[in-house]
């Protein structure tokens, strides 16, 4: 078996088809598709079996909901017999040549352990891929990150160990829907996804691999992002709880590698963070959490100074909501 592809799902009975479609669409056709249903209340493990009674590449598996998707995920792994393993969400969507793609980027380079590409982001309903732009070429990644990658032709970028400290203090590029990781890596790790976290996970792992791994970056859209209403990102307060966790663990290994430059940006960046989690806390009228994030951040860097936000957060809150009504 050349690929095993892990897809951790939970109440996607509106998505999960078109999800388990693209993997089967693939023109590398050595291939399974391990469907974790994590305690779906809904039609999405039905769906799920029939698919997989039309192809024999797909198995299905069940467990009581875990209420992360990183569990799902381990359980994948730990049934998976490729060479190479991939994870798609349940909603999320594979361009066509995925992973025909990256396994090109491991035959051309045999050393590698990573493959990832770029992510186009699409609104539910408007799938349009000929028109969707990745997000790494959004933020402009192949200029910013010049100096850590080496172009090796065919829009394959090799990178430079340096590519470590880009993905702490930068944009931390790998996603888990274009992801390709040689097995043989991954069970190198002793913790996989993090099960007692819910965001974040997947690149607290990413991290971990790119410390000392090998890297290949291919500058093409290799899957799709799906943004609908139960999304995690669309989770304000969870995705500024998630980056601050995982970049607080990174800022902990990086101190084993990064220079000094490289860790101030890193708490420069944790800093603005909190200062953002503390105004979503003192917004909703939870004084003592703003007062304790606000502090964080004038802890971590003296270029974020909240002194004036910490004095806000000892009004009391009905004061603060009849200011807000007259403004």
């Amino acid at each position: 078996m050349k690929v095993s592809v892990i897809m951790s799902a939970y109440n996607c009975e509106k998505y999960i088809a078109d999800a388990i479609q693209s993997v089967l669409d693939q023109t590398e056709r050595d291939l399974e598709l391990i469907v974790v249903d994590d305690g779906s209340t809904d039609r999405t493990l039905e769906i799920a079996v029939a698919m997989a009674r039309c192809d024999k590449r797909i198995q299905v598996l069940t467990q009581k909901n875990s209420g992360t998707p990183s569990v799902g995920r381990n359980r994948g792994i730990r049934a998976a017999r490729g060479e190479f393993i991939c994870f798609l969400d349940a909603d999320d969507l594979y361009h066509q040549q995925k992973i025909e793609r990256e396994l090109t980027a491991f035959s051309r380079f045999p050393t590698l352990d990573v493959v990832f590409g770029d992510l186009a982001w699409f609104e539910d309903g408007k799938f349009d891929p000929s028109s969707a732009t990745g997000r790494l070429h959004e933020v402009g990644v192949l200029s910013n990150a010049k100096e850590h990658l080496e172009n090796s032709g065919d829009k394959m970028f090799l990178c430079r160990s340096s590519f470590f400290s880009f993905m702490s203090t930068r944009v931390t590029s790998v996603t888990t829907q274009t992801v390709m990781i040689r097995a043989s890596r991954l069970h190198r790790e002793a913790t996989w996804f993090r099960e007692d976290w819910s965001i974040g996970e997947d690149i607290d792992l990413w991290f971990r691999l790119a410390i000392d791994g090998r890297l290949c970056f291919i500058n093409e859209v290799l899957a799709y992002y799906r943004q609908h209403p139960n999304s995690l990102m669309k989770n304000s307060e969870g995705a500024l709880l998630g980056f601050i966790r995982t970049h607080s663990a990174n800022l902990e290994r990086a101190k084993r590698t990064l220079s000094r430059g490289d860790l101030r940006i890193m708490q420069s960046r944790l800093a603005n963070q909190f200062f953002h989690l503390g105004y979503l806390c003192f917004a909703q009228g939870r004084m003592t959490e703003a007062r304790t994030n606000y502090r964080r951040a004038r802890e971590l860097s003296s270029d974020v100074n909240p002194r004036l936000s910490i004095l806000k957060t000892y009004v009391p809150f009905p004061i603060i909501q009849a200011i807000r009504s007259f403004c």
